[in-house]
């Protein structure tokens, strides 16, 4: 019995282990190219396994980068909460910070974001599975926003920031001309800036 235990445990570590190549060779492909650009074949051949392989662990490519784009995008929002919990004081200039932090190395998971968001599917299945991610997201930042004193428009100010980010690393993540220190440097200047102009907005008008 022990021994069918250690088999059955060591199989299980084997699936976990074949299912975490696939994720980690899908993330690379879909960071460089779109969803409809990338293939299950070049997945299968970024990760060294037959292209049938895949089919044991995803029933399809939609699938596969959903469950991507899902534990990303929960995990990055579950260390984002934890940051800024039981810090109202400077959760504005946290959130900003971390946002830019987190996906300034993450590249491959800023891509994928960026893709769906201009070029999102809209014939794909798991749409509304991502749609939800996008929709805890605003939920954090508005409870930023909340924790500031503002109510009335809150979603709006939420939108607003996750703009103003998007914008800073889509501008300049990859700005031709500097080192990456100098861009590092340069986009937490920008989002230092966001974070002024905001907090002088709300401080000028909390009902605005």
């Amino acid at each position: 019995m022990e021994k069918k235990d250690t088999l059955s445990r060591l199989k299980a570590e084997e699936r976990k282990l074949r299912q975490q190549i696939i994720i980690d060779a899908a993330r690379e492909v879909f960071g460089q190219k779109t969803y409809d650009k990338a293939s299950m074949a070049e997945i299968a051949k970024t990760a060294g396994i037959a292209k049938s392989s895949i089919y044991t662990y995803f029933k399809s490519q939609e699938e596969l980068y959903a469950t991507i784009a899902y534990v990303d995008a929960c995990d990055f929002i579950e260390d984002l909460q934890s940051k800024i919990d039981g810090k109202p004081e400077n959760c504005l200039a946290l959130c900003i910070d971390y946002f830019l932090d987190y996906y300034t190395v993450h590249t491959a998971q800023w891509r994928m974001i960026t893709h769906f968001a201009l070029h999102g599917n809209k014939d794909m299945g798991a749409v509304e599975q991502l749609n939800e991610i996008g929709r805890r997201l605003m939920d954090l930042f508005e409870g930023v926003f909340t924790s500031l004193g503002c109510e009335k428009n809150s979603r709006i100010l939420a939108h607003s920031l996750f703009a103003c980010l998007s914008g800073i690393l889509i501008a300049f993540r990859n700005y031709p001309g500097r080192t990456e220190e100098e861009r590092i440097s340069h986009m937490n200047r920008i989002g230092g800036v966001v974070e002024s102009m905001i907090t002088a907005l709300v401080e000028k008008d909390p009902d605005l």
